[in-house]
């Protein structure tokens, strides 16, 4: 291991060699690893020669380690602050959407209430986009009966599910989520009931 301490005496260049891969953190580590794997794979007298040392076998052990760790690196990618803030941004977005998909249901549920022409109607305003004077045509029902049964609809959804919407458009999705598992959680608790009797 003598000769260990004769490539162990170019420390610092070693560790400039591998700071100018580019690499600054992990130089003193790099280097470190390049010793252990010259003791283990290599035969001393290939690394000195004459009693200087190779510089040029040095480098490449030193390149070569490098560029495992880059390789390592890639594969396996470490997550900064601001991956981490975006990473709490699509946390939201799930919360967002979660509620969403919540307001829906709670449309839906109203709408299957309805009287059949009302939830026809509503359905297919709503489903197809087309406008009134549209669907007057096609269904051949005056725009007038039509006005009039959308504004009934909407007004029957603002009554029940509009404080809903409105926490939806504030952001505070959480209340809406809230309601949601306590109306979720006494279904289970019918179902456990029913299933006793």
């Amino acid at each position: 291991m003598d000769w260990l301490k004769i490539v162990a005496k170019e420390h610092k260049d070693y560790v400039k060699v591998v700071q100018s891969f580019g690499e600054y953190f992990y130089a003193e580590d790099i280097v470190q690893e390049a010793y252990l794997r010259i003791t283990k794979y290599c035969k001393p007298e290939s690394i000195i020669q004459n009693n200087q040392i190779n510089k040029g076998f040095m480098y490449f052990v030193l390149r070569n380690i490098y560029l495992d760790y880059e390789k390592h690196k890639n594969k396996h990618p470490k997550i900064s602050i601001e991956e981490l803030g975006e990473l709490q941004c699509e946390e939201s977005d799930y919360i967002q959407k979660q509620a969403y998909e919540q307001i829906i249901c709670l449309i839906n549920d109203e709408s299957q209430g309805w009287h059949w022409y009302d939830k026809m109607l509503f359905e297919l305003y709503k489903k197809t986009g087309k406008s009134i004077r549209d669907i007057s045509s096609e269904t051949k029902i005056s725009t007038k009966s039509i006005f009039q049964t959308l504004k009934n609809c909407k007004n029957k959804l603002k009554e029940n599910v509009g404080e809903d919407y409105t926490d939806y458009k504030n952001g505070d999705y959480e209340l809406i989520l809230k309601q949601w598992q306590k109306k979720k959680n006494k279904q289970k608790d019918l179902e456990i009931v029913s299933s006793k009797f």
